[in-house]
């Protein structure tokens, strides 16, 4: 049986975040759907990081976290590259988000990897 690692369940819990980031922020319109480039950016990164979160419950894959450092350095540098970053607090999001999911999935990688797992 895997063990459970508590970074799976933290991935899972940013996932949630980043999809429900949109109607937190109120970056929503009248039809409840998001709106603008930042709010779809958030509600599709969050909904595969929510994925892999729940997917690494069940069986663990090295591509998973590998896929979790892409999506975080995609957050990272999504503020520029969509063009929102006179908003500061999506940017502060995808920031802070990004950040988590590297140091989350990196900890995970580097544990699978050492000769005495890291906690």
């Amino acid at each position: 049986m895997k063990q459970r690692r508590w970074q799976d369940h933290i991935v899972f819990i940013i996932g949630m975040w980043l999809i429900a980031s949109p109607w937190v922020f109120g970056s929503y319109g009248p039809d409840s759907f998001p709106v603008g480039a930042p709010a779809w950016n958030f509600l599709v990164c969050g909904l595969v990081v929510a994925v892999l979160g729940g997917a690494a419950y069940a069986s663990y894959h090295l591509w998973e976290d590998r896929a979790d450092i892409l999506l975080g350095g995609w957050l990272i540098v999504s503020p520029w590259a969509l063009r929102y970053t006179e908003n500061p607090l999506f940017t502060w999001n995808a920031l802070i988000s990004g950040l988590l999911l590297i140091i989350l999935a990196a900890w995970v990688l580097l544990g699978r990897h050492s000769p005495t797992p890291l906690p």
